[in-house]
């Protein structure tokens, strides 16, 4: 994969720095969009956008930088990556603050919902590979006490990602919809979940055991697999589990 441009939410670390700079190595422009930058992403094809995503009243201003980086370019494939997620507020609901709750929600849901609608009404004429992809997690399945707006969060964009991929499926110029669940990374989520004690999370231990025993993934190894999950074809909306790749 080559000569394609990609938009990558939460390219400051973990898993989104990781699979920018793998495909920047690939020969790929990418435009990564985050509050804080990475000190890893150097290339003269990365370009950096610092963003807070929970200021979704302003997320066009990701679009108008898009339209900076490709102008007067010619790319092969496009793709957005919504990657970004909140990890706070974890603990009993009634303990969550409901700005905190505020932020997680617009982050990891609301705004991957107005950024793909503007992603692929800009793009929607294009006859070339388009793709959307979407960073799923086992909590969208799973229940899970005090990860509620977590768990709810990533239940209610993994519902959204089907839905888009159905409506994509059948369009002369469609997009790929995706979503890729990348396993048990080693993420600030983890590292944030390690920080607390068992009164405020109660899977506090669980959290400290799998790191001590190292089953968390590396990011560029996770990373990895989902470059190659981005070049391969799906059915539309399907959800791709990055360790069986």
């Amino acid at each position: 994969m080559e000569n394609g441009f990609f938009l990558i939410t939460g390219t400051s670390r973990g898993i989104g720095e990781a699979l920018a700079q793998q495909l920047l190595e690939k020969g790929n422009t990418v435009l990564g969009v985050a509050r804080g930058r990475s000190d890893t992403l150097k290339s003269k094809k990365y370009h950096h956008l610092a963003f807070d995503l929970a200021d979704t009243a302003r997320i066009s201003r990701i679009m108008a930088k898009v339209d900076e980086v490709v102008a007067n370019q010619r790319y092969d494939f496009i793709c957005l990556v919504n990657n970004a997620s909140a990890v706070e507020p974890l603990g009993s609901i009634e303990r969550c603050p409901p700005s905190e709750i505020e932020s997680h929600i617009k982050i990891g849901l609301i705004a991957p919902m107005i950024l793909t609608s503007l992603f692929i009404r800009k793009f929607s004429g294009d006859n070339i590979r388009k793709k959307v992809a979407f960073i799923s997690s086992g909590s969208a399945y799973s229940a899970l006490p005090h990860e509620s707006i977590y768990c709810g969060t990533k239940a209610g964009i993994n519902m959204f990602a089907q839905c888009v991929g159905l409506e994509q499926k059948d369009k002369e110029y469609g997009f790929e919809v995706i979503r890729i669940r990348p396993g048990t990374v080693d993420t600030s989520m983890q590292q944030v979940a390690r920080s607390k004690n068992r009164d405020e999370y109660m899977w506090v231990d669980v959290a400290k055991q799998m790191y001590e025993k190292g089953e968390l993934e590396d990011p560029a190894k996770v990373a990895e697999r989902i470059c190659s999950i981005l070049d391969n074809q799906y059915h539309q909306g399907q959800e791709v589990n990055a360790w069986e790749v």
